[in-house]
């Protein structure tokens, strides 16, 4: 997976009003729901259907997550539109999302990251802070991206990216360090 040129964010995640984020974290969920029951999807929130966004939308039970997907690069026309694909993506491609049902979904914590500039290559992984930082793992067969506080260390999120990508020579990978905003049910209003 090769990196692309992030777009310049239309908003920064402080920027949306605490009901903006509400209705953008239960228009997420509310994706979820869908997809695993089969509905139609929600109404998005209209703030975001008028901009261009990249982001992450990332689900958790407790401090667990099931479900994450995203990049750096936006890949549809709003945001909206990109939470959509990314929630449709992680049920897909997110090994860890086997297991949700419509019940969990219903409980599910919501995450949606905004990654802010372009990642930025490090020599060695145990230079992240994974409280505060993002890390994006890169091999031959794509990329693992751990957002800000999925990781409780360093050393798990390099392995675990070891571990999805298929790779056994820690030399082989490429590293990355990325500042992100985050929307979260568990603390919205921190945001």
């Amino acid at each position: 997976m090769a990196l692309i040129a992030m777009a310049a964010p239309a908003l920064a995640a402080s920027d949306f009003t605490r009901g903006e984020k509400q209705a953008l974290l239960e228009y997420a969920r509310g994706c979820l729901s869908a997809q695993l029951g089969g509905a139609t999807a929600p109404t998005p929130p209209l703030s975001v259907t008028r901009q261009q966004r990249a982001c992450f939308v990332t689900f958790f039970n407790g401090k667990r997550v099931f479900a994450c997907f995203g990049g750096f690069s936006p890949r549809r026309s709003n945001l909206a539109e990109e939470i959509s694909e990314n929630v449709r993506l992680a049920l897909k491609n997110d090994s860890r999302s086997r297991t949700a049902t419509p019940t969990s979904a219903a409980a599910a914590g919501v995450q949606i990251t905004f990654p802010l500039g372009q990642p930025e290559r490090v020599a060695d992984y145990r230079s992240i802070d994974p409280a505060s930082e993002g890390m994006f793992v890169e091999g031959a067969s794509g990329g693992v991206a751990f957002v800000p506080g999925e990781a409780r260390t360093a050393a798990w999120a390099f392995r675990e990216a070891l571990r999805r990508l298929g790779e056994r020579d820690p030399a082989a990978v490429a590293v990355y360090r990325f500042k992100a905003e985050a929307l979260s049910t568990r603390r919205i209003g921190e945001i």
